[in-house]
């Protein structure tokens, strides 16, 4: 696995922890994701600061890790990029400090999930007409 930092893409996303639940919201085009977990754990270590390999590390030395987590933790990075979740950061070590119960819970398997559901509802908050020359205009 390449070690990577990896920052929230702040162009298109927002993100918030509540419950122990990651939500990020894609700004332009009114998606939105969960995760479970551990997926949450990870990620909340990657917006610290920890690099993959830092993540990896910390996995590998949890009680009950199955050999595999190396192709887990892959598999979720790449859908957090190919969500467009995160992208590359600025390269620093911080040790990652993952959530042991939540990853047994999980069965070690991070997850991200996309919602269309609310779609529509995010696309009709006046917040979206927001003119960047001319600001929040309301339609007359």
């Amino acid at each position: 696995m390449e070690t990577v930092n990896y920052q929230l893409n702040e162009a298109k996303m927002f993100a918030d922890i509540t419950d122990g639940t990651a939500i990020i919201i894609n700004a332009v085009t009114g998606l939105y994701y969960g995760m479970n977990g551990f997926g949450t754990s990870i990620f909340e270590n990657l917006m610290a600061g920890s690099s993959t390999a830092d993540i990896l590390s910390a996995a590998r030395s949890m009680e009950g890790v199955p050999d595999g987590i190396e192709s887990s933790l892959q598999a979720f990075f790449d859908t957090l990029t190919g969500f467009e979740i995160v992208i590359p950061g600025t390269a620093s070590s911080r040790p990652a400090v993952l959530n042991v119960q939540d990853a047994k819970a999980d069965n070690f398997v991070p997850e991200c999930q996309e919602y269309r559901d609310v779609q529509e509802l995010l696309f009709a908050d006046p917040i979206h007409e927001v003119k960047e020359d001319e600001g929040w205009q309301p339609e007359k």
